[in-house]
């Protein structure tokens, strides 16, 4: 049975949030959704909306496909596509794995900034990541079924760098991030060679962005699996601010990224397609999902695993 729909804003006050259009076979699941939740005749008291006011025009929401069906919580694959794509399309393409493993894919739709300038990058990814942590946190109620508590990310370029970011802020909900191809880093570190390195560069001032400091401790335990083609290597490609603290290429970086995360004991592995270039192969994402997969069987099967539901 299809069980995906997209999540946007509707043609009226965002105050009354936002509607669900599923496809055609899933609309009893969002009538359950739906009649379950009674329409208030107040809208002064109506939930806020957490996408409102940010750059996230829609969510795509899809539950896996199940042939054996089981009560266990769902594991939610959240999806970051690159600058001037959408979720639906990204995640596509990731449809078979994540009916494979059980995962529940959340797709939104980014109308990004101005990723090369890291003022907007300051401002924009900290109003995202609130925005995204805050609407899995309504996910349950949405799906009908329970979570899982850590997520795991796969993006790519723009979302690979919005993807291990949201792990920086908020290592307390991330099991572990596949990022592909990011153009920059925020580095996991305080200072670097010549001065001290404050966001979006590193993270010595993240209490200001974040409402509190930075948890090493919880950052050692996400686990990162960092691809870049060998291909993307145009110091063109990406914005200068950032080459004294972390290079020139997008694989220069994610060396950078790499080292840094090590220093800290995180687990992180990079690794460089030979062929490739600024894209996503069938070989690097079947890559990421292998290590997304291990990283998730390996927590359920361990007792200090936090696969707790909301």
């Amino acid at each position: 049975m299809a069980s995906d729909y997209t999540c946007a804003a509707p043609p009226m006050p965002r105050t009354l949030g936002r509607l669900c259009s599923p496809r055609p076979l899933a609309l009893v699941l969002a009538l359950v959704w739906m009649i379950g939740t009674p329409v208030r005749a107040d809208l002064a008291e109506a939930p806020p909306d957490p996408l409102a006011g940010t750059p996230i025009r829609s969510v795509f929401v899809r539950l896996p496909q199940r042939t054996t069906p089981t009560q266990a919580p769902l594991q939610v694959l959240l999806v970051l596509h690159g600058m001037g794509g959408n979720g639906p399309d990204f995640a596509r393409d990731l449809f078979d794995q994540a009916d494979a493993n059980g995962w529940l894919i959340v797709a939104p739709t980014i109308d990004y900034g101005d990723w090369t300038n890291p003022s907007v990058v300051a401002e924009e990814d900290p109003m995202l990541i609130q925005a995204l942590g805050d609407y899995l946190d309504g996910l349950p109620s949405m799906v009908g079924a329970p979570v899982r508590h850590l997520v795991l990310l796969l993006g790519h370029s723009r979302g690979a760098q919005l993807a291990h970011r949201f792990a920086e802020f908020r290592p307390e909900r991330v099991l572990a991030v596949a990022a592909l191809s990011a153009g920059t880093y925020t580095l996991p570190a305080v200072a670097g060679p010549a001065a001290s390195l404050n966001f979006p560069y590193g993270v010595q001032d993240l209490d200001h962005y974040a409402g509190h400091s930075f948890d090493a401790q919880r950052f050692d335990g996400v686990a990162f699996w960092v691809g870049v083609g060998a291909q993307d290597s145009n110091p063109g490609d990406v914005p200068r601010q950032w080459d004294s603290v972390e290079g020139s290429t997008r694989v220069q970086r994610a060396r950078a990224f790499e080292a840094a995360a090590r220093q800290l004991g995180a687990s992180v592995q990079v690794h460089v397609f030979g062929d490739a270039r600024h894209e996503v192969t069938p070989e690097m994402r079947s890559a990421a999902c292998d290590f997304l997969k291990v990283e998730g069987a390996t927590t359920a099967q361990t007792s200090g695993g936090d696969t707790s539901p909301y």
